[in-house]
């Protein structure tokens, strides 16, 4: 790349990275889903994860980070999103394990041979609303481009015996993804509800699933802001690992 300089628009402690290409940009969601992943110890140390939808690689490069002996391949279906991130994964100090690709979800599913420990994303849910005059935006959003009846066929085919499939959607898409994986042989392993302010009812859901009905993580409560609209404790503590 001789002396050519890119100049980053979102530094995070471990790592910096571009999205103005991606279709969808950087956003909480993407921060919560990464930061309440499983935390690794003896009974959980991926070794391969997936990362559906990946858009400028932002998750992929958080599980780089937190699981030091994974291999990560990022999928999405949108061209400009894997260039990008492809070109932030390079650009990092966990290169040697960061792989994007250009696919559908379906089509990777037919072709991989090996199975993940975790797959892990901030899928799309809006089902049934207006949507986006951008065709990039409106495909990263809405569940034309990825059913949750193909995301929960496809995860079955791809997690390991004791996989996680780890995804973060909001309150009402939550418990309609958990009842059709239900339908489809999954178990519900734990759950993150998410408050956005104290005293309202939870408006996203961070959902751990498994195809192993042994596997049981905590059920919790996140707030991430107080009433005086600061930041909790919890929260600031949650995301320390990976934002300044």
């Amino acid at each position: 790349m001789g002396s050519f300089f890119y100049i980053m628009e979102f530094h995070c402690k471990q790592f910096s990275l571009n999205h103005s290409l991606s279709s969808m940009k950087i956003g909480t969601d993407a921060i919560l889903v990464s930061a309440l992943s499983p935390k690794e110890n003896i009974d959980f140390s991926p070794l391969n994860i997936l990362d559906i939808g990946t858009g400028c690689g932002i998750i992929s490069l958080c599980m780089a980070q937190k699981y030091s002996k994974a291999n990560i391949i990022a999928i999405d279906i949108d061209k400009d999103s894997v260039e990008q991130a492809e070109s932030n994964f390079c650009q990092s100090q966990f290169s040697s394990r960061l792989s994007a690709k250009h696919i559908d979800l379906t089509d990777f599913s037919t072709i991989e041979e090996k199975n993940y420990d975790l797959i892990i994303s901030n899928p799309p849910f809006f089902i049934d609303s207006l949507k986006s005059p951008k065709e990039k935006r409106s495909k990263a959003r809405h569940t034309d481009s990825l059913s949750f009846e193909q995301l929960i066929s496809c995860s079955k085919l791809l997690l390991s015996e004791k996989g996680i499939l780890c995804l973060i959607l909001p309150r009402v898409e939550s418990e309609i993804f958990v009842q059709i994986a239900k339908e489809n042989g999954f178990y519900i392993s734990g759950k993150v509800d998410i408050v956005s302010i104290e005293g309202r009812i939870h408006e996203r859901v961070v959902n751990y699933l498994s195809l192993n009905k042994d596997i049981n993580l905590n059920e919790t409560i996140l707030t991430i802001r107080n009433k005086d609209n600061s930041y909790t404790n919890e929260y600031k503590n949650l995301v320390s690992e990976f934002l300044l």
